[in-house]
C-alpha cells in the first residue's frame, strides 16, 4: 500500500492508506484550472455516453431483425460503453470533488471505483472487440456452417465470462504487492488482442476485396449481380465500421498509455497528474464516440435507433421496416468462401420476382436467407 505523507497536503490526509493508489495531493494553480475542467467535460460526456449507448442497445433488442451474432457483440461492447457513462465517469467526477474538498474518505473510496471500473471496461472493449474480429473471420471461414456454430447465445455466454475475468483481473490488482505486476500482464495481453484483432480485420477485407473483383469480372458476361454486389458492400462496410472502432480505440488510449509509461520513469508528479487527469478524459470520451459510430456507418442501427427516438417523442414512425430479407429482390448468384483458395462463385440464375410459385426461386431464397455473412440484415 502507498502511504500518503506530502509535505503540502493537508494535515488531515497524512499518513493515510489507499491500497496501491499512487497519490500526490499537492495542488497548483494548473492543477485546480485542469481538476475543474476535467470534472466538467466528464459530466457532461457521462451523459452523451450513458444516453447514446442506452439508445443504441434498446433499439436493436426491440428491433428482431436485428439479433444477429455482429450485432450482439455490438450490443456487448455497447454494454461496456455505457458502465463507464453511467458509473465509471460518475465515480471520477466525485473523486476529484473529493480531493478538492479534502475529503479522504469520499476521495479514496471513488477514486479505487474510477480506475477498477476503467480497466473492467477497457479489457472487456478489448476482448470484445477481438471477439467480433473472430466472428467476421468466421463467417468466412465456416461458410453453411456458420449460423449453427456461431449463435446469439454462445456470444452472449462469450461475452460473460470477458466480463468475468476482466472483473476477477481488476479485483486482483487491489491485494497485490506491487502494481507493476498487474501492468505487466495487462500490458501484453491488450497489446497481443489489438495486433490480433487488426491482422484478422486485414485478412477479412482481403477476401472481400478479391471476391468483389471476381464479381465484377463476371457480371458482364452473366447475369445481373447488383444484389450481390450489394450484399458484398453491405459486409464490407460493417467490417470497415469494426476498424473504424478498434482505430478509435486506440487513438484515445495512446495519450493514458504515454503518461503511463512517463508517470514510471519520472514519478507521479504535478506535471504526470495534469497530464492524466486530461488522459483519463479521452479514454472516457471514446464511449461517447461509439454509438456516433454506430449510427453514422450502420443503416439499419440507424433506422432503428431513429424509430425509437420518435416513438418516444410521441410521434407517427415513417422509417421504413427492417426486414429487408422480404424486401429485396432474389439474387441471381450464390457465394461460397473458402479460405484454404479463392473465392468461388457458384452461378444460378432465377426469376426477380419477390413472390413466385416456382421452386427454383424458393431454394434461392433459403439461400440467401441462409447466408453466413449475415449481409441481409447488417
Amino acid at each position: 500500500m502507498v502511504i500518503i505523507n506530502r509535505t503540502n497536503s493537508s494535515p488531515a490526509f497524512s499518513s493515510l492508506e489507499c491500497f496501491l493508489l499512487d497519490i500526490n495531493l499537492d495542488f497548483s494553480q494548473h492543477l485546480f484550472i485542469a481538476h475543474i475542467l476535467t470534472t466538467i467535460l466528464n459530466s457532461v460526456t457521462s451523459f452523451t455516453a450513458a444516453a447514446g449507448n442506452s439508445v443504441v442497445i434498446v433499439a436493436v433488442w426491440r428491433t428482431p431483425s436485428l439479433h444477429t451474432p455482429s450485432n450482439t457483440f455490438l450490443c456487448c461492447l455497447a454494454l461496456s460503453d455505457l458502465t463507464v457513462g453511467l458509473i465509471a465517469q460518475p465515480c471520477f467526477v466525485i473523486h476529484k470533488i473529493g480531493e478538492l474538498l479534502q475529503d479522504y474518505s469520499m476521495y479514496c473510496t471513488t477514486r479505487i471505483m474510477t480506475e477498477s471500473l476503467g480497466y473492467i471496461t477497457a479489457g472487456t472493449s478489448v476482448l470484445i472487440m477481438a471477439g467480433i474480429a473472430i466472428e467476421r473471420y468466421l463467417a468466412l471461414y465456416l461458410h453453411l456452417r456458420y449460423t449453427e456454430i456461431v449463435t446469439t447465445k454462445r456470444i452472449l455466454f462469450t461475452a460473460s465470462v470477458l466480463w468475468m475475468v476482466c472483473i476477477l483481473l481488476a479485483s486482483s490488482r487491489l491485494w497485490m504487492a506491487d502494481d507493476g505486476v498487474f501492468n505487466s500482464i495487462l500490458i501484453p495481453v491488450i497489446s497481443c488482442c489489438l495486433v490480433f484483432t487488426f491482422l484478422a480485420y486485414t485478412r477479412v477485407l482481403k477476401y472481400v476485396r478479391r471476391h468483389e473483383k471476381q464479381i465484377n469480372a463476371t457480371s458482364a458476361a452473366l447475369c445481373p449481380v447488383n444484389h450481390q454486389l450489394s450484399r458484398i458492400m453491405r459486409y464490407k462496410k460493417s467490417t470497415l465500421t469494426m476498424v473504424y472502432i478498434v482505430g478509435i480505440f486506440v487513438f484515445c488510449y495512446i495519450p493514458f498509455l504515454c503518461v503511463k509509461i512517463v508517470h514510471k520513469v519520472e514519478g507521479y508528479t504535478i506535471s504526470v497528474k495534469i497530464a492524466y487527469l486530461y488522459a483519463s478524459t479521452i479514454v472516457f470520451f471514446n464511449s461517447s464516440l461509439n454509438p456516433l459510430v454506430y449510427c453514422w456507418r450502420i443503416t439499419d442501427i440507424r433506422r432503428a435507433v431513429k424509430a425509437l427516438c420518435l416513438r418516444c417523442l410521441g410521434k407517427k414512425n415513417s422509417v421504413a421496416p427492417l426486414a429487408l430479407a422480404e424486401l429485396r429482390p432474389r439474387s441471381c448468384m450464390s457465394v461460397s468462401f473458402d479460405v484454404t483458395r479463392r473465392p468461388s462463385l457458384s452461378v444460378a440464375c432465377s426469376q426477380k420476382k419477390i413472390s413466385g410459385p416456382s421452386t427454383s426461386s424458393r431454394v434461392d431464397h433459403n439461400s440467401i436467407e441462409k447466408s453466413p455473412l449475415g449481409w441481409e440484415k447488417i
